[in-house]
C-alpha cells in the first residue's frame, strides 16, 4: 500500500504537432495550448484521452476504466502535463522569465509572435479550392522534446480492484503505437511522437526517510537516461502501400514563403529579411519548413526543407479515388446534369469507409461522425536541385504580354520522395472501393496522377523511382473482405 511507482518519459515529435486550446491567435484561425510563459505543452487531459482510446482498442474498456477511472471511481494513475525542453535538453518550468526564453534559440522559436503554421484549403469535386474553404493551422515543428511523469500506487479503492505491474507494462507498451499521436490531423501526418527515454522506479515509503528522499530526487530530476519502455506486440495500423516516386521534370508543391537552400543552420540573417528578399524576387516557392535536430543533447534549428504535406497527398488521392469509385458504380455526369451544385460536391457514400465523414450541419450526416481509416504521413524531398523559371502573364483578350506582369517561380528539379500509406487493421472496404483504390495506385505508377502543385503547367508529374521496390498490399484488404 505504501509503494509508489513512478515512470518518467521523454518524447520527441516526429512530425509537426497541433494541440489547440480552442481559442484564436491574432491573425490565425486557432491557437496552440500554451503555459503561463507562453510556451507549448501537452495537456495531461490530451494524454489521458489518447491513451484511454488505445487501451480500449488493444485490450478492453474495463482495463481502461480500471486505470484511468470513471465517474464512480477516481483514477489511481496521476499524469502530469508534458513540458517542453530547451536547447540543452532540460525541461522548462511553466514560470520561465522572458529573458531566458529569448536567449534560448529553440524556446525563442517556439514563442514567436508569428508562429510556424501551414495554410490549407478544402478541395471540391472539381479538384479546385472550395469557396470559403481556406484555413490555417499553427504548428509545433518536428523535433520538439517534452517530459512528463506518470505515478500510481496501490491504495485501497472503492471498487476493490488491484493494480499490478504486469498490466502497467501492457499500458506502457502502447506508447510505441503509431496511433499514439497528439493534436489535430493525426491521420494527415501530424502529432507523431517517439519515446526517447523511459525510466521506471518503485519506492516503498515504509523503508524510511532515505527512500522518501530518493523518491523526491527522482521525481524532480531533470535528466533521465535509458529506455525501459516495453515493446508492443501488435500495431493497430498496417502498411497499405509504400510508393517511391520521382518528379519527371521540374516540380513544385504548396506555397512557401522562403527560398529553398537560402538558409543554413548557422545563418544569422533575420527571418524578415529573408522573407522580404524571397518575396521581392520570386513569387511562387515550394512549401518548406524547418525542424529541430538533436546531437549530444543539444538542439539546433535546421534550414528550411521542402515538404510534401500528408494532407495534400490525401486530397489528391481522395479526388482520384472518388473518380474511379463513381466509374465502377456507373455514376455518370450526364445523370447529374440537372442536380444542384451541393449534390455534385458530395463525395460518394462508400468513400466514407476509408476517409471518414463530417459535416458543417449535423443533420446532413444524421448527427454522426466517423474518423478516417487511412493515414498519410508528410514526405520530405531528397536529391533535388533548385531552378528559377520566369513567366509573363498573358492578356486574355489580346494574347499579348500584360504590362508589369512579369513573375518567376522557384522549382525543384527531379526530387525524390516516398509516400507511405497506412490503414487500420480492422478496416472493411467494399469491393468497389478496393478496385477504385487499386486503379488510383495504378494511375500513380503509370505517371497519370500529378502529385504536387502547378499540374496545369506540368510541374507535378511523377513516375516511380527506378530500381526501387513498389509495395502495394491491396490484396490484404481483398482477402479481409472475402473472409468477412
Amino acid at each position: 500500500m505504501s509503494t509508489i511507482h513512478v515512470t518518467k518519459l521523454v518524447l520527441e515529435t516526429q512530425s509537426p504537432m497541433a494541440i489547440h486550446s480552442g481559442g484564436r491567435e491574432e491573425g490565425f484561425d486557432n491557437q496552440l495550448a500554451l503555459d503561463a510563459s507562453g510556451l507549448p505543452y501537452i495537456p495531461a487531459s490530451a494524454i489521458a484521452g489518447v491513451w484511454g482510446h488505445l487501451i480500449s482498442q488493444h485490450h478492453n474498456v474495463a482495463l481502461r476504466d480500471k486505470w484511468l477511472g470513471t465517474t464512480k471511481q477516481s483514477s489511481s494513475l496521476v499524469i502530469s502535463h508534458a513540458v517542453v525542453h530547451n536547447q540543452h535538453n532540460q525541461p522548462v518550468s511553466s514560470l520561465t522569465n522572458i529573458k531566458s526564453i529569448t536567449k534560448d534559440p529553440i524556446l525563442n522559436q517556439l514563442a514567436l509572435e508569428r508562429p510556424h503554421h501551414r495554410e490549407r484549403v478544402a478541395i471540391n469535386d472539381r479538384g479546385v479550392a472550395n469557396d470559403t474553404g481556406k484555413f490555417d493551422q499553427i504548428l509545433l515543428p518536428k523535433g520538439v522534446r517534452f517530459s512528463l511523469t506518470l505515478k500510481w500506487h496501490l491504495n485501497e479503492r472503492q471498487d476493490q480492484q488491484q493494480l499490478n505491474h504486469q498490466e502497467w507494462q501492457l499500458l506502457l507498451a502502447l506508447w510505441n503505437d503509431r496511433q499514439f499521436a497528439f493534436g489535430s490531423s493525426t491521420r494527415n501526418g501530424f502529432g507523431k511522437i517517439k519515446v526517447i527515454a523511459c525510466q521506471q522506479k518503485s519506492f516503498d515509503l515504509k523503508e524510511g526517510v532515505k527512500t522518501a528522499r530518493q523518491f523526491q530526487t527522482f521525481f524532480t530530476q531533470a535528466n533521465i537516461s535509458g529506455n525501459d519502455l516495453p515493446p508492443l506486440e501488435t500495431q493497430q495500423l498496417t502498411l497499405l502501400a509504400k510508393l517511391p516516386l520521382q518528379a519527371l521534370d521540374n516540380w513544385r508543391c504548396g506555397t512557401g514563403s522562403e527560398l529553398i537552400d537560402s538558409l543554413t543552420a548557422n545563418d544569422t540573417t533575420t527571418q524578415s529579411t529573408i522573407a522580404d528578399k524571397a518575396s521581392g524576387s520570386i513569387s511562387l516557392i515550394t512549401f518548406s519548413e524547418p525542424h529541430i535536430n538533436w546531437e549530444d543533447n543539444t538542439a539546433t534549428l535546421s534550414a528550411q526543407r521542402p515538404v510534401l504535406c500528408g494532407s495534400s497527398i490525401k486530397g489528391i488521392l481522395a479526388h482520384r479515388i472518388a473518380y474511379h469509385l463513381r466509374r465502377h458504380n456507373q455514376e455518370w455526369a450526364q445523370t447529374k446534369a440537372e442536380q444542384p451544385h451541393e449534390e455534385w460536391n458530395k463525395i460518394p457514400a462508400a468513400l466514407t469507409e476509408l476517409l471518414g465523414y463530417a459535416a458543417d450541419k449535423p443533420q446532413e450526416t444524421d448527427g454522426k461522425y466517423q474518423a478516417g481509416k487511412l493515414y498519410v504521413d508528410d514526405v520530405e524531398l531528397e536529391d533535388y536541385k533548385t531552378i528559377t523559371r520566369t513567366h509573363n502573364k498573358i492578356d486574355r483578350f489580346t494574347g499579348g504580354v500584360q504590362q508589369g506582369a512579369l513573375y518567376s517561380e522557384q522549382l525543384l528539379y527531379q526530387p525524390k520522395f516516398t509516400i507511405t500509406l497506412l490503414i487500420e487493421r480492422s478496416t472493411q472496404l467494399s469491393s468497389e472501393l478496393i478496385s477504385a483504390l487499386r486503379d488510383t495506385l495504378d494511375d500513380l505508377h503509370a505517371g497519370l496522377l500529378p502529385m504536387g502543385a502547378g499540374s496545369g503547367r506540368g510541374n507535378s508529374l511523377v513516375i516511380p523511382q527506378p530500381n526501387a521496390p513498389w509495395e502495394n498490399h491491396l490484396t490484404m484488404l481483398k482477402q479481409a473482405k472475402e473472409q468477412a
